[in-house]
């Protein structure tokens, strides 16, 4: 090879090696076929001037630090819409090869592992899934515990009587042996203990235990067991009275809840009757009674049938009545 030839040699290697580093001619090019001028780039990338100018002049010692004009390039490139890659490929060969850096993401992990791999991304779901699964764990064993604690809260209370259902509690049942006038006000009721209703009951000539008749006059009047037994044979005698007064009973099959006014607006019952048990009481008619279960509930008035059919509330079993017997017959008020 003579001198000549060796001349067009180097010549045609320079520029070879001139275009595999001319990575500013590309996005030179494409920023003017796009009609774009560098301070519009610069605006919209928020890039200084002179780094773009730098770029399209590959003037590499006024670029800043390899990873930094990295992407610059990356983001220059995306707005021209060409590829990156090979602008960065001419970079690379540009940039002396200690202070190439690449823009991948590199992990510590053994191996290689990154946060992009199957085996961590399987670990990252277990965990998750994990996290899930015990929030939702303790917080069914946080309700679970209120509700068990609500529960146990609501059963230690004591309960208050509605009337509205037949677990309602009320007032106990006085056992009284003995038939005698009823009108007994609510508060003399809770006066008597049921040792007392059951000492007088016991000289009664009577034994339905079933059968719950209290006067008030006799309970006011009569100071001893033996005063009540004498008022309960001759209910007229602490008073005088000559007057009949009117005998209603109730016959719960399957309980009932009881209301009971008689026309002296005296209440004469105001209490649960316990399933297949009888009550009677004594008073003026009419009755005003509220009565629940009223379709398993037989009433009697003066020893007739009271007929509740047409009276009874539907969908609430309950029968709220006025009640008198008149000629052998009840009347409804």
């Amino acid at each position: 090879m003579n001198h000549s030839d060796s001349h067009v040699a180097n010549q045609g290697e320079s520029e070879l090696t001139s275009q595999n580093i001319d990575f500013g001619s590309i996005l030179s090019s494409a920023r003017r076929a796009q009609n774009y001028s560098v301070e519009e780039v610069s605006e919209f990338l928020k890039i200084p001037v002179q780094t773009i100018s730098a770029l399209e002049n590959n003037d590499i010692e006024q670029l800043p630090a390899p990873t930094f004009t990295q992407g610059y390039i990356r983001a220059y490139a995306r707005f021209l819409e060409i590829a990156e890659d090979s602008v960065l490929e001419k970079y690379n060969h540009a940039v002396p090869h200690e202070q190439v850096t690449d823009l991948k993401p590199r992990s510590n992990l053994p191996d290689e592992a990154s946060s992009q791999s199957p085996l961590v991304k399987l670990i990252t779901l277990l965990l998750i899934f994990s996290g899930i699964a015990a929030v939702i764990f303790g917080s069914f064993q946080y309700y679970q515990k209120k509700a068990g604690d609500i529960e146990s809260s609501l059963e230690n209370q004591p309960q208050s009587f509605t009337g509205n259902s037949l677990d309602s509690p009320g007032v106990q049942n006085l056992s009284l042996k003995q038939r005698v006038q009823s009108g007994a006000s609510a508060e003399l009721k809770q006066e008597i203990t049921r040792t007392e209703i059951t000492d007088i009951g016991a000289s009664s000539a009577e034994t339905d235990e079933d059968v719950v008749v209290v006067s008030e006059q006799q309970l006011t009047e009569a100071s001893t067991a033996e005063d009540v037994n004498q008022a309960g044979n001759d209910g007229s005698a602490s008073n005088g009275s000559t007057n009949k007064n009117d005998i209603i009973e109730f016959y719960a099959e399957k309980g009932s809840w009881l209301k009971v006014y008689d026309a002296n607006d005296s209440r004469l019952f105001y209490n649960m009757l316990k399933p297949g048990k009888s009550i009677a009481l004594e008073g003026k008619a009419p009755f005003r009674i509220t009565m629940g279960n009223a379709t398993t509930t037989r009433v009697v008035l003066n020893d007739l049938d009271v007929d509740l059919s047409n009276y009874i509330i539907r969908g609430k079993n309950t029968a709220i009545i006025s009640i008198s017997a008149e000629d052998d017959g009840i009347v409804f008020h």
